[in-house]
């Protein structure tokens, strides 16, 4: 009886130790990852605009989701170094047979509670803890960094939809004319008005538009499933509204990288990988220095002998003297991760000069191929109409004419698709600045420390310059 009572509330304190917030954990990356003003909703029938879509995948998409919890998993990992800088509490139970020959077997019972703490490590705990903190930080950037992708994914697909289903438009109000054509041909060979060549030559023209309008709808049909697939929406058969404009962007080069090197999230979190990596270093370092910690033993029960003493303790101090080389190897191998981190950092930052002058480059020119494609469908119009009054009259061929349609067509295709390209070139720039979510659905740029401004100090990954 003196023993339960001594377990009982030991073991009630470990129940309720035990337990975890795991919704708190959820709503935790949730908050990093949601769009702000509560989650959008909607049946498939609603009218989807470019930034409900882009709601949707910020709130529904799985892979946010999941990388949220590779957030979650690292403050656990934070957590648990953490526990290692305070002293630990157990409770143990023991049951030992003792039997010597000639004499009875004696069954000893020992109940107690045993703590242990480390006074002396080195400072390498306390580093272990910066680093997994920094890993924890570089988790949550990432998962803003996922959400900039997976919102142009979103982009291109809604874009791509749009496009495709423009072209359907286009495509079958062309062959509703190539059709009314041909049925004017066929009537006029059999009179005698044409030849049967001119009517081989529009059949074969309707025949060509045909196979366009039915790549188009396969495109439009596959392009609405993948923005299913980003958003979380049913987008099979709903309106797309679009309602977004590709502001004029007059922002220079140096300035846009100035605005990416602040707010680039991958390159943020490859910051934070460099400076983990580095505390690393100094938590390999520290396994030379002497490490002291106390263990200390309570017994609250001992049956049937409780002559022994209630108390136990040790103090062990341990300096590492002859390791065969165990720790050079942990801190080469940790300085190896650290310069292999600021690699990455380096690597990422030239990413974001290419996508930033790519997309810079990519906008400019899909402005000036739109201005020139609006006057080529311009001079296609007046082409056509040029050609079908010159055939009417008897002064061109039916080869002419058909050459002036498919020139409509093509110009009106590809005017059609640059205006798209237009806005996803600029939703490219803003995501090579790390700025697509605090445009599109508003969500406000997190602060950016100042140490992480700056580039993780590795000098002997500098190369010196080649001697001429």
């Amino acid at each position: 009886m003196r023993m339960w009572s001594a377990i009982g509330p030991l073991a009630a304190c470990l129940l309720v130790a035990c337990a975890t917030d795991q919704r708190g954990d959820v709503e935790r990356y949730r908050a990093v990852s949601d769009p702000p003003g509560g989650l959008p909703s909607r049946n498939g029938e609603d009218s989807f605009s470019l930034v409900d879509a882009l709601r949707h995948t910020a709130a529904y998409n799985e892979q946010l989701a999941a990388r949220g919890e590779q957030y979650v998993q690292a403050l656990a990992e934070r957590q648990r170094a953490a526990s290692a800088l305070k002293p630990t509490l157990d409770l143990f139970a023991g049951v030992s047979l003792q039997e010597n020959t000639g004499s009875d077997a004696a069954v000893q019972t020992n109940v107690g509670v045993s703590g242990q703490y480390r006074l002396l490590t080195g400072q390498g705990d306390l580093r272990a803890v910066d680093a997994a903190g920094a890993r924890a930080e570089s988790r949550r950037w990432l998962i803003l960094d996922l959400r900039e992708s997976l919102l142009l994914q979103t982009a291109r697909a809604y874009y791509d939809t749009l496009l495709a289903e423009r072209l359907v438009s286009v495509l079958e109000s062309s062959v509703h004319v190539q059709l009314e054509r041909l049925n004017d041909a066929r009537a006029r060979n059999e009179v005698g008005f044409t030849r049967p060549l001119d009517v081989s030559q529009i059949e074969a023209q309707v025949s060509r538009t045909k196979v366009q309008l039915v790549s188009a709808h396969r495109q439009a049909r596959e392009a609405r499933a993948t923005l299913t697939l980003l958003t979380g929406a049913d987008a099979a058969i709903a309106p797309l509204t679009d309602g977004f404009e590709a502001p004029a962007d007059e922002r220079t080069v140096d300035e846009l990288l100035r605005v990416a090197s602040a707010h680039r999230q991958d390159i943020l979190a490859a910051r934070l990988e460099a400076d983990a990596a580095r505390s690393q270093v100094d938590t390999a370092i520290s396994q030379y220095a002497p490490t002291l910690s106390v263990n200390l033993e309570y017994f609250l029960a001992r049956a049937p002998d409780d002559s022994a003493s209630a108390i136990a303790s040790l103090i062990e101090l341990r300096v590492p003297v002859l390791s065969a080389g165990r720790i050079e190897a942990d801190v080469r191998s940790a300085w190896s991760v650290f310069r292999q981190r600021v690699l990455d950092y380096r690597l990422r930052t030239r990413e974001a000069r290419r996508d930033v002058e790519t997309a810079l480059v990519q906008l400019r020119a899909s402005h000036d191929r739109s201005a020139e494609l609006r006057k080529q469908v311009e001079v296609a119009h007046q082409s056509l109409a040029l050609a079908e009054a010159a055939y009417q009259a008897g002064l061109g061929t039916n080869l002419e004419r058909i050459t002036a349609q498919d020139e409509l067509l093509n110009a009106e295709l590809q005017a059609a698709s640059e205006e798209f390209a237009i806005k996803t070139a600029y939703l490219s720039l803003s995501r090579a600045c790390g700025l697509l979510s605090s445009e599109l659905i508003g969500s406000s740029i997190p602060p950016t420390p100042p140490e992480l401004l700056t580039p993780p100090d590795a000098p002997l990954l500098d190369r010196a310059p080649a001697q001429p």
